[in-house]
């Protein structure tokens, strides 16, 4: 039989706590976001926390809009959430407690949502049909984006409607010009000028007849024309 018990006492809240938004990545494309959480201390038995921010508020009734409309939940070192729709600026917050409800400050971190993909206009071609025989053998055109893009290439494609993941990169061993780019950075609706030679035309596709011939730019976010 005991006379005596021992108490802790413990009024500090999880130390550091921190969220981070699809691993730290300025832009996001998606509406779903996977969130990175974390506090410096040892040990998360019996820990809570409660996110709230940009969020779609039918996709979780956990996490709202504001700290005071969102409840806790169970702790874990991820959680993906559904961020508003409507490009901008998103930022979700984390606060922590402990198991014995002592709390921690408030953590955040924002992404850019954007999920506009770029438009490519072409001028062009001067000519519609090529041979490989000299004075007949090049075709050229350029285009312009609607805005800033990182990366470009130029491809042979079975459809107008095809994707940047297929279709054949237009080679430059013959003489063609500006079949790809990603030196960053390209300005909007400023022309860039190629030309493609008949045989690297051939290279990429082989047998005559027509060729669907479309570029496709990436923007800094990521998104792909179409």
């Amino acid at each position: 039989m005991a006379n005596f018990f021992t108490l802790t006492l413990d009024t500090t809240g999880p130390s550091n706590p921190s969220v981070i938004i699809d691993g730290g990545a300025s832009y996001s494309t998606d509406l779903l976001a996977d969130l990175t959480i974390g506090t410096s201390d040892g040990g998360t038995s019996g820990y809570q926390m409660k996110i709230w921010g940009d969020v779609d508020l039918a996709n979780d009734v956990n996490i709202q809009g504001t700290e005071a409309l969102s409840a806790w939940i169970t702790y874990a070192t991820s959680k993906q959430v559904k961020l508003t729709a409507g490009d901008g600026s998103k930022t979700m917050s984390l606060k922590l407690r402990d198991d014995v409800y002592n709390e921690s400050s408030v953590a955040s971190d924002s992404v850019i949502l954007d999920t506009t993909k770029p438009v490519v206009n072409i001028s062009g071609p001067d000519v519609n049909k090529v041979s490989e025989i000299t004075g007949k053998n090049k075709s050229s055109f350029s285009f312009t984006v609607d805005t800033v893009f990182e990366e470009y290439k130029v491809k042979v494609v079975s459809a107008s409607g095809s994707s940047h993941s297929t279709g054949i990169l237009i080679p430059l061993t013959a003489g063609s010009t500006n079949m790809s780019g990603s030196v960053g950075s390209y300005p909007a609706s400023t022309a860039i000028n190629s030309t493609v030679d008949a045989t690297d035309l051939k290279t990429a596709s082989a047998g005559d007849g027509e060729k669907i011939v479309k570029v496709f730019v990436i923007d800094s976010a990521g998104n792909w024309s179409v």
